[in-house]
């Protein structure tokens, strides 16, 4: 058999073994092409806009739905390049100038969600949609490969003839010819097309065992531009994963008014082949290039409440957010002084960035999801030291002078380290790596919770969601724990969303 031949083998077999620890679903998107329409002039669109529009807004049915279909007419008048008289600022007011598309919600099919994220009401939701080089977007620092894809409803004001596109992540209401009018939404569109310009998939294989050529990606991503009056919740997925895994849950927040108004999601993307000390030391500086982006003075008051949500070997990497490193860390592998290593200045470097931090200050909560913070049986299987193998890990600095930290090491910890010390083998259940996490102090000023998997057999604390026993995820001086009836992918499921929304609207993060 070919070197080549076990290879795919092996990483077919890997990916059957570790499928579990990541949520696999993907969106079905498809974006419908506009219907054929009677021909009709433009004013005669607009009378009926404005004849429909007093039963309009008092809820009248047929009225309503003969508002809304003149003002998609409209809509699509507009962005076939037709010049309509357009509200360009106000409160709520999204520009729709500079979109380089604009596509009624409606037209975009999803299959795959648990259910839309749309409410009826006055008005036309579009999805609005930027391209990463937009003006608009461009200079926001979680921008992803392709753009931004933001909700809008569309209205037309009868009093001043004009087409208005209101922001729904802002406002869900629009005082219109002085009366008060609930917007139709669809947050659900928007999302489903963003995840369709991209990837579209929670699971990474490729990213994992090719680390090294995928270890510059790593960055977090924005969901909308920033809000300054929204506290940022950064999503962490797991091992195999993407921030897709996150779609369920993003889907049902933004269905509640209360998170939309209060809340902006990020989501931290990483080559999950990495070991957990470098997975972290990226994220901390990639939150510290946000905060220097977006608040150079430091004077936003939100950004000091984040909120990190993270899924399985995600929760480890948000757990190193909130720890003191330092001695507490070298020391459990080395008797020797950091300092006093013999390392070229580019491997010292490397090594303090993952071994030298500091619980960030700009964390108020913490959420662990299916998080292994012992480990998991299921990393200790054969087929996960052939695929931790595989892993190619981008340390050409810390690799010059490997010597010299082994020498460093205790004889034990020696052991534990003279392979790659890559997330599989982080992962092992009761390892001194992954142990080395709970060995750190932890933040007081940080409030932490646990959502648990038991796989709907009541049976905590002899429980398992099939890829982490309970004692691995328990985690002693949670605010709140919560057993659900999933699998490992809790972060999918129902009633860990549900857990997660009740967390962000309960500001004690009480347990119920």
């Amino acid at each position: 058999m070919s070197a080549w031949l076990r290879s795919v083998l092996g990483l077919s077999a890997a990916s059957l073994a570790f499928g579990a620890l990541a949520g696999c679903s993907t969106l079905q998107v498809k974006v419908e092409r506009p219907p054929k329409r009677v021909i009709a002039t433009t004013s005669a669109v607009v009378a009926e806009a404005r004849e429909s529009w007093s039963g309009a807004a008092v809820g009248t049915s047929e009225s309503l739905a003969a508002y809304n279909a003149a003002v998609g007419d409209l809509v699509d008048r507009f962005a076939a390049g037709e010049s309509l008289a357009i509200r360009r600022s106000g409160t709520g007011v999204i520009d729709p100038s500079p979109a380089d598309r604009i596509i009624p919600a409606a037209r975009v099919q999803v299959r795959r969600l648990h259910a839309r994220s749309a409410s009826a009401g006055v008005g036309v939701p579009v999805v609005m949609w930027f391209d990463r080089e937009n003006p608009v977007v461009r200079d926001e620092p979680g921008m992803n490969r392709t753009g931004l894809a933001l909700p809008a409803t569309a209205v037309f004001d009868p009093r001043r003839n004009e087409l208005v596109f209101y922001d729904t992540l802002t406002v869900s209401s629009a005082r219109i010819r002085g009366r008060e009018v609930r917007l139709a939404t669809d947050f659900s569109a928007p999302l489903a097309y963003l995840i369709h310009k991209g990837p579209n998939r929670s699971i990474d294989i490729g990213s994992m065992i090719f680390t090294a050529r995928n270890a510059d990606r790593a960055l977090l991503l924005q969901l909308q531009p920033f809000d300054p009056n929204k506290i940022p919740v950064v999503f962490v997925h797991g091992l195999l994963s993407r921030p897709e895994a996150w779609t369920q849950a993003t889907n049902t927040l933004l269905a509640d008014p209360e998170i939309r108004k209060r809340y902006q999601f990020w989501y931290f993307l990483y080559p999950t082949g990495l070991p957990v000390w470098r997975s972290a030391a990226i994220l901390r500086s990639d939150l510290d290039r946000f905060r220097r982006t977006i608040d150079p003075k430091g004077t936003n008051a939100n950004l000091q409440r984040m909120v990190l949500v993270g899924h399985s070997m995600g929760g480890l990497i948000s757990s190193l957010m909130i720890r003191e490193g330092g001695d507490h860390l070298w020391k459990q592998f080395s008797d020797r002084d950091f300092e006093s290593l013999n390392l070229d200045p580019a491997a010292r470097e490397d090594l303090r960035r993952m071994i030298v931090f500091a619980p960030r200050k700009d964390v108020e909560r913490v959420i662990f999801v299916a998080t292994p913070h012992r480990g998991s049986p299921m990393a200790l299987r054969p087929i996960a030291g052939f695929a931790a193998q595989l892993i190619q890990l981008p340390f050409a600095e810390v690799s010059r002078s490997r010597e010299y930290i082994l020498q460093a090491l205790r004889d034990d910890a020696r052991s534990i380290l003279v392979a790659p010390a890559n997330s599989l083998r982080f992962l092992r259940a009761n390892s001194p790596l992954v142990l080395s996490i709970l060995n750190l102090p932890l933040s007081r000023r940080v409030a932490v919770h646990s959502i648990i998997g038991d796989r709907g057999r009541g049976d905590s604390p002899d429980s398992t969601d099939g890829v982490v026993p309970y004692w691995s995820s328990h985690l002693e001086g949670a605010i709140s724990e919560k057993i659900v009836p999933s699998g490992h992918g809790a972060n999918e499921h129902h009633e860990g969303i549900e857990e997660i929304r009740r967390i962000l609207k309960d500001p004690a993060g009480r347990a119920h």
